[in-house]
């Protein structure tokens, strides 16, 4: 009995050994610093990252824009809207450019003239009401309407010797006949002299000082300019834009070297440009 037993222990003993052998003792938990933990945190999608950031630019680009176009759009007019008004109205678009030139450009001229000491009101007015109506009426009807009837409309390659035929007719028989005596007369007017007086003045003034080829040296250039290349409905204003910057130019030469002891008791406004004045 004692020797079946020593038999079953010695047996069971290399099993118990092992099984000893195996259990490992508990360990206590580490603890993971702070600056490590954040390593253990799911990483978010990259992909889902960079789409959402760029749907955010997307909409701010396209809002920002979208406003910054309404806004431009609701302040300065398109010119569109401006080209279809002179289209459609081209007498009161002609009047309206003509004589808001004429109300600058005199005032201009009233503030350079040291002989000027306030503002002449009946002047400026009667400048606006001639230049809007010789200049924006008659040269609207004038290039538009009749020129048209005598030379024909531009097609291919006639349109520049059409050109030059309208520039040639317009600087040399429209010029001394139509567009600059009226503005001697307009001159009659405001200061309350003889037209007749106004007449001889513009007949002095072509023989003794050069009025016709000072106004040949710049307006033969410019209406060639504005016959070939500035559209129909556009030519009013682009003559009305030199005009203007040509006045300018007049009034700051006419009164560089003037002094206010050499200006007369009843200063007339001076005649060397006369177009500048319609």
């Amino acid at each position: 009995m004692t020797a079946i037993v020593l038999i079953i222990l010695l047996g069971a003993t290399p099993h118990c050994i092992s099984a000893f052998l195996s259990i490992t003792p508990k360990t206590s938990p580490t603890l993971v610093p702070l600056s490590s933990r954040q390593f253990l945190l799911p990483k978010p999608n990259t992909c889902d990252s960079v789409n959402t950031i760029s749907r955010i630019n997307s909409n701010k680009s396209r809002h920002g824009g979208s406003s910054t176009a309404l806004s431009l759009s609701a302040i300065i007019p398109t010119f569109s809207s401006i080209a279809t008004f002179y289209k459609t109205f081209p007498i009161l678009a002609g009047f309206l450019t003509a004589g808001t030139k004429a109300c600058f450009a005199d005032s201009l001229a009233q503030y350079r003239d040291v002989c000027t000491t306030k503002f002449d009101i009946r002047r400026n007015f009667a400048m606006v009401m001639y230049s809007g109506t010789v200049l924006g009426i008659s040269c609207e009807i004038m290039y538009n309407s009749i020129f048209p009837l005598i030379f024909g409309v531009a097609s291919g390659e006639q349109g520049l010797a059409r050109a030059i035929k309208m520039t040639l007719f317009d600087g040399f028989i429209n010029a001394p006949i139509i567009w600059l005596p009226p503005a001697y007369i307009a001159q009659a007017l405001v200061y309350r002299y003889p037209k007749r007086q106004a007449i001889r003045k513009y007949i002095s003034d072509v023989k003794e000082n050069g009025l016709l080829t000072k106004y040949w040296s710049l307006w033969l250039p410019a209406s060639l300019i504005n016959f070939c290349y500035i559209p129909p409905h556009f030519r009013i204003l682009f003559v009305a834009s030199i005009s203007f910057f040509w006045m300018i130019f007049l009034s700051i030469i006419a009164n560089n070297n003037q002094e206010v002891e050499s200006c007369p008791l009843e200063p007339e406004p001076s005649m060397l440009n006369p177009r500048a004045l319609d």
